[in-house]
């Protein structure tokens, strides 16, 4: 029977370790090294390793450690099942075997950021946890921002494994796009069902068997992109814990892999969510240490640094520090003075003039500068915008012109904005309704154009409260 020692030997372990070259009593030192790396305790001598050969089974939690140490001692992916370990389904789900930490923590290294993701996934995807996967850590920030600016890189440069699997970071790439492209028409209540499973089956498996040099470097940050789009998408599900680890688990492959755009991108994105979630000062904080990652180290970008500086405005504003606010906005104007589109990250591509008056008008929004709100907004709004972001655009002119007294123009430009923003699944989006028709009940609470939005609006702030 399978747990026992009388059982049969493990000929597919036996195998697989005798061709990695590795004793009984090594294969044990590696397994608890890994494990004392990941924050576990587990005790293994040569003696378990030699109970697992002859057909005891081991914990699933081991199972998935030993799968982990022979991948990349044989340059090749390998399973627990396929090591005759029938007891790791849960390992393999990590719903059970790698519970989510209370706290953000920023991982020591790529190892621990890749086996946070799979237990995070592994979360994400049944659901389990759903109140941690909802809370957002207030606490994380500075220990982030100290582990990320501070903290050791250690980018691998040896030549690449000869008998390493080929690395196809490309094709992760392209997909992340596409989804990216889904999630930016419907909202990130779509695209998390669909970037769950791939992530899960496509690209952590990658790294059982991680090559060192540049296709290790390409895989980190093929996959910090496509988590960072997982943590949009947690972001926009309102699930704020997910999102917050997603980022933190990305910002730390982004360093392992020297990539500075993309870690200050990913200190920008904490950053936003810091400030919707109402922590300003930290969101302050994370804006600036996103900045000093692109002007102290590696590639520089202008136009990165524009949108890393209007974070920062968008914070200040939210502070009601308006002097600090318009000189963080000028700052940023001049950076996109200086953009370089040849100097420039593909993904920041997105980012023109038109996105710079966004995060103006939301910041002047915010300073209840109703002039230059709409004077912002129009500049944000150029032909071809996409109706999400006009959606969005379109309530922080209707806030603008709620707070200047225009309440016909209001209510007629939220009527437009809800109808232009369809079936998206967003909750920050269904925020931005709440809180208008908020104010707007507080400002005229017996004013039948208010009374007949919050009839409009019932169904997208309902869905929010659900």
């Amino acid at each position: 029977m399978a747990g026992k020692d009388e059982a049969a030997p493990n000929r597919a372990f036996h195998a697989e370790l005798s061709r990695a070259g590795m004793s009984n009593k090594g294969l044990a030192r590696r397994v608890q090294e890994e494990a004392r790396r990941q924050g576990t305790a587990l005790y293994t001598d040569h003696g378990t390793v030699g109970r697992w050969l002859r057909g005891q089974q081991p914990k699933a939690e081991a199972a998935g450690l030993v799968a982990a140490i022979l991948s990349r001692e044989l340059g090749r992916a390998i399973t627990p099942s396929a090591l005759g370990f029938t007891n790791s389904a849960p390992a393999e789900s990590m719903s059970e075997a790698a519970p989510l930490r209370l706290h953000v923590e920023y991982p020591a290294d790529a190892g621990a950021a890749t086996e946070g993701l799979r237990g995070l996934t592994g979360a994400d995807t049944e659901n389990a946890t759903a109140e941690r996967l909802r809370q957002w850590d207030p606490h994380a920030a500075p220990a982030v921002v100290t582990g990320y600016l501070f903290g050791d890189g250690a980018p691998e440069t040896d030549a690449v494994a000869p008998d390493g699997p080929p690395i196809d970071a490309t094709s992760i790439r392209l997909t992340t796009a596409k989804l990216m492209e889904l999630d930016f028409q419907l909202g990130g209540g779509h695209t998390r069902d669909l970037l769950l499973p791939y992530f899960r089956s496509q690209v952590l498996p990658l790294f059982g068997a991680l090559p060192r040099g540049g296709p290790r470097r390409d895989l980190f940050v093929a996959t910090a992109e496509l988590a960072q789009m997982l943590g949009w998408s947690a972001y926009d599900a309102g699930r704020h814990g997910a999102a917050q680890r997603y980022f933190v688990h990305a910002l730390r492959l982004a360093r392992e892999a020297d990539d500075n755009l993309l870690g200050a991108r990913l200190l920008a994105n904490l950053s936003h969510q810091a400030n919707y979630l109402g922590a300003f000062r930290d969101a302050v904080q994370l804006a600036r240490a996103a900045q000093n990652a692109v002007t102290s180290r590696g590639r520089s970008s202008s136009t990165t640094l524009a949108m890393l500086t209007a974070m920062e405005a968008r914070a200040l504003a939210s502070l009601g520090h308006g002097i600090e606010c318009a000189n963080a906005l000028a700052r940023a104007e001049q950076a996109m003075e200086r953009s370089t589109p040849a100097e420039d990250p593909e993904w920041i591509g997105y980012f023109d003039r038109g996105e710079l008056a966004g995060e103006a008008a939301h910041c002047f929004r915010d300073l209840r500068r109703p002039l230059e709100t709409a004077e912002f907004t129009l500049q944000a709004l150029p032909d071809g915008t996409p109706h999400r972001t006009r959606a969005f655009i379109n309530m922080v002119s209707a806030a603008a012109a709620l707070h200047a007294g225009h309440l016909d123009e209001a209510v007629d430009t939220v009527r437009s904005a809800v109808l232009l923003a369809g079936s998206l699944r967003s909750t920050r989006y269904q925020r931005y309704v709440h809180d208008f028709v908020t104010a707007a009940a507080a400002l005229h609470p017996r004013d039948a154009r208010v009374v007949d939005l919050l009839s409009f609006t019932a169904p997208v702030v309902d869905g929010l409260r659900g």
